[in-house]
């Protein structure tokens, strides 16, 4: 039993167990109430049994996607020596033991394999649909960057342009923000590592004040977005709604709490003089600071 895993998604008789080849994979109860909440705005439309088939569509991909996202992590990690198993759980995934590695190279690489794997779908997923309706995917690839583009020849119905659309958002949007220097994002831990090779030990230090402005620079343009009604940055839409806001005030906030305690503790907070050493529990597990 590992404390901290179980602290974050306490095992239940209702989990949901299974392996993706030798890789074991728990989903906690808390993965489906998030996979609702996070489907509201788009569902709120809709009544009877339409809310039911787009609920599930939309959870089926939300599944996969993540479960590809974090199979990135694992299986970059597995290439060099590690292995570790996914749990899900409410709105984040985790990797567990996937960047536990001496190396710095090594660990970067592991946290840009999960965006990497979800861009790779991405891909797939754009090539199969220009197969079954390209000038659709070319609207749906356009709205992502807030650029209108009117398809041509027949819409394809409600539903199936629903899935494209999810594929396409959860997928690239998201892996691009997952890539942006935040912490715990995977960006963020990039950025930590990068910080630490430049400036030791200050280098937690540096990589917190980077996400800190970084996260409340989006949330500011995302509240700026929600009142003027109109992006302040040409092709860069937030929705125009308030999670964004939230999100990215709740990872500037949670950065801040992260500093503060890296100055309370002082210079020797990381107990290590170099890559060789012993490491603190954050740099030797991603996913750390979600349990």
């Amino acid at each position: 039993m590992n404390p901290f895993e179980d602290s974050l998604a306490p095992r239940t008789s209702f989990d949901l167990n299974f392996r993706l080849g030798d890789i074991p994979v728990r989903v906690h109860p808390f993965f489906w109430l998030s996979a609702v909440l996070l489907a509201y705005s788009d569902l709120r439309t809709r009544q009877g049994a339409d809310i039911l088939t787009f609920l599930l569509v939309w959870t089926a991909i939300l599944l996969v996607s993540i479960l590809v996202h974090e199979l990135g992590h694992i299986l970059m990690g597995r290439y060099f020596g590690n292995r570790g198993h996914i749990i899900l759980t409410g709105f984040c995934g985790l990797a567990v033991g996937s960047s536990n590695l001496p190396d710095r190279w090594q660990r970067i690489l592991v946290f840009l394999a999960g965006p990497a794997a979800g861009f790779l779908l991405a891909a797939a997923a754009v090539v199969g649909f220009w197969l079954y309706n390209a000038p659709v995917t070319l609207f749906l690839l356009g709205r992502m960057i807030g650029l209108t583009i009117r398809p041509e020849g027949p819409s394809p119905p409600e539903l199936a342009l629903f899935a494209m659309s999810t594929v396409l958002y959860i997928n690239i949007f998201w892996g691009l923000v997952n890539l942006l220097p935040i912490w715990p994002l995977d960006g963020g831990q990039v950025c930590r590592e990068v910080c630490q090779r430049h400036r030791g030990r200050d280098g937690t230090r540096v990589a917190l004040i980077i996400s800190i402005a970084t996260a409340a620079g989006f949330a500011g343009l995302a509240l700026i977005e929600m009142i003027r009604k109109q992006p302040v940055v040409p092709f860069l839409s937030f929705g125009r709604t308030l999670f964004p806001v939230l999100f990215f005030g709740l990872l500037a906030f949670g950065s801040w709490q992260m500093l503060q305690h890296v100055n309370r503790v002082g210079p020797d907070w990381d107990q290590h003089e170099d890559d060789t050493g012993p490491r603190a529990p954050w740099e030797r597990d991603a996913d750390w600071w979600k349990r």
